[in-house]
């Protein structure tokens, strides 16, 4: 006899599980619409763009946020625009942005395009309008140089391509060695090609989630319940490690810890563990999870359920 309980899980929140079929949870997302895996609907990013900038750094970051349905513009200083990669056509131009607040996120992609954006004072001023008005600003390779003209990153830590560490250091910035992505507040800056790391820590930085799907199994076996479970988080690669605390709680509502468990990632990416055979009582399960961008702990109790009769 096996019983299964699926519930999806969305950025942090909280979720009570009494009893063996009853499974009770409330999501705290800012996507109500979301299905699986990333969504940033809703979100409009902006790329800055001239001639000479990289179309590989512009596309591999892009391509997420296209899959994750977020609206997209490629603002240029002219129209058509060469670029180290070939050519590509300006969504709108650069001089036409007068309301910096309509975009979430503007993205200076690498190349050779920082001296014609840095010698243009209506780019400086929409990028310091952005930084004032708390809009998250990023830097890919040679384009964290616009942003330390721009003043973004005095102060701030960054990373970047490391032949240009001296002149973003010289305009106050701190050099994170070794980081491919560093977030100091909403200044972004990346070490490519980590696209994918990025658009994440991006999608993270303006306060969208992801999914994670988990599968409590019961098997019941002639010495009692056998709990398992395991972890899929819908996007693999944001999770480096998950561990879970398995404890037990009286009646006085004192917990006993019962086990502490390294979820074990198998080669489709899912992460499972056993709890074994377990006794009657009421049991609380806490979970740790190391992502790409940082701790992620699924509050206290994630899961509570009562083992039936042995």
């Amino acid at each position: 006899m096996k019983k299964i309980i699926k519930i999806i899980l969305v950025g942090f929140f909280i979720i009570t599980f009494v009893g063996q079929l009853m499974l009770w949870f409330f999501l705290d997302a800012r996507n109500s619409a979301l299905n699986q895996g990333m969504s940033i609907r809703g979100a409009s990013i902006v790329f800055f763009t001239a001639d000479g900038y990289s179309e590989g750094d512009l596309q591999g970051v892009k391509q997420y946020f296209d899959q994750w349905q977020g609206e997209v513009t490629i603002a240029g200083l002219s129209e058509n625009l060469t670029t180290i990669d070939g050519s590509m056509t300006s969504d709108i131009l650069l001089f036409d942005i007068n309301e910096i607040t309509l975009y979430d996120a503007i993205v200076l992609p690498g190349g050779e395009l920082a001296p014609a954006l840095n010698a243009d004072h209506h780019v400086m001023q929409l990028l310091e309008d952005a930084n004032n008005e708390g809009l998250v600003i990023v830097g890919i390779g040679n384009g964290t140089l616009v942003q330390a003209n721009a003043g973004l990153l005095e102060g701030k830590k960054f990373t970047t391509h490391s032949s240009i560490v001296d002149n973003l250091t010289a305009a106050g910035g701190f050099y994170v060695d070794g980081a491919n992505v560093v977030v100091d507040g909403t200044i972004i800056t990346v070490s490519p090609p980590n696209y994918e790391e990025l658009a994440y820590t991006v999608a993270n930085t303006l306060g969208y989630t992801y999914n994670l799907e988990v599968d409590i199994s019961f098997d019941k076996e002639e010495q009692g319940w056998n709990y398992s479970i395991s972890v899929v988080p819908s996007d693999k690669h944001i999770v480096e490690r998950m561990s879970i605390n398995l404890s037990l709680e009286a009646a006085t509502k004192e917990k006993t810890l019962v086990n502490t468990i390294e979820l074990i990632e198998k080669e489709d990416g899912i992460y499972t563990a056993s709890f074994g055979i377990l006794n009657n009582g009421f049991y609380i399960v806490d979970a740790e999870i190391e992502s790409i961008y940082g701790k992620i702990e699924l509050r206290t109790d994630i899961s509570e359920f009562s083992v039936g009769s042995n």
